[in-house]
């Protein structure tokens, strides 16, 4: 199920990547580009029956159930991909959401927001540092514009912790550069995936115009669809970006030129 925005890049072919998220979204579209490239995907995630359902479409697909805020099921979900893939080569960590637990604007609410977007990616890229560094790797995690830009939603929890997962990457890339491994992150802004299929319940309005509605919010004047993300995700696994790291990499539409600031009022 490749996308036309799929770059097919020659060298990802055969290389082994495990996608957090990867049953919805951002990472199922990033499951299908790696496929489409020739490669053996492991989607992760909660859910046995929708993983399947994004594994069972892909050439060389392997669905790995884990949370990824459970320390002890990040180091089982590496060693459990290693054994079905073979090995790992690719890290993207695109599991995260602003959920309700991360509403409050309280010390949970960041504990929350901090343990699955900061320490959960960490604790997983620690599980597969040694495989990564022997297999000269790439991590790509997805952050979010909110990491930039100022704003009152869920109390800035879910941004805040997305401007320290960028500080992480950033870290870490420096950590892992002399050891051949790459770490860099993506800042979408809005994209359509099933968590606005949520917040058509949530706010008894369709979906289509609460995406339009957010289309002002970016210089494009429209939103993304999740394989555009997925496109420089891919870029940014192969060795077209062989000197490429520690870049916390804008795929807003122009979101960040202003346009957050001086457009339409956000989910209004």
């Amino acid at each position: 199920m490749a996308s036309t925005t799929t770059p097919i890049i020659p060298d990802l072919k055969g290389k082994r990547v495990l996608v957090t998220g990867g049953s919805a979204g951002i990472g199922k579209a990033t499951a299908f580009a790696f496929d489409a490239n020739g490669c053996s995907v492991a989607v992760l995630g909660r859910r046995l029956e929708r993983l399947d359902a994004v594994s069972s479409q892909l050439k060389h697909g392997v669905s790995i159930v884990a949370d990824l805020t459970k320390e002890g099921d990040m180091k089982r979900a590496i060693q459990e991909t290693v054994e079905k893939l073979g090995g790992l080569d690719i890290l993207v960590n695109s599991g995260g959401a602003a959920s309700d637990d991360m509403a409050g604007g309280d010390e949970a609410s960041f504990i929350a927001a901090f343990k699955l977007h900061v320490t959960g990616n960490l604790t997983l890229i620690r599980a597969a540092e040694e495989e990564l560094i022997k297999n000269k790797g790439a991590v790509i995690n997805i952050s979010s514009i909110a990491a930039v830009i100022p704003n009152t939603w869920f109390h800035s929890t879910y941004g805040v912790a997305k401007a320290a997962q960028d500080k992480l990457t950033k870290d870490l890339a420096f950590e892992f550069a002399s050891k051949g491994v790459r770490v860099n992150s993506i800042l979408p802004a809005t994209i359509d995936t099933e968590a606005f299929d949520t917040l058509e319940k949530q706010m008894g309005k369709p979906k289509a115009d609460i995406l339009a509605g957010m289309a002002p919010n970016h210089a494009q004047n429209r939103v993304a669809q999740p394989e555009e993300v997925a496109a420089p995700i891919v870029f940014l696994a192969s060795n077209a970006a062989s000197f490429i790291t520690g870049v916390n990499l804008l795929v807003d539409g122009g979101a960040t030129l202003g346009y957050w600031f001086n457009r339409a009022p956000f989910l209004e």
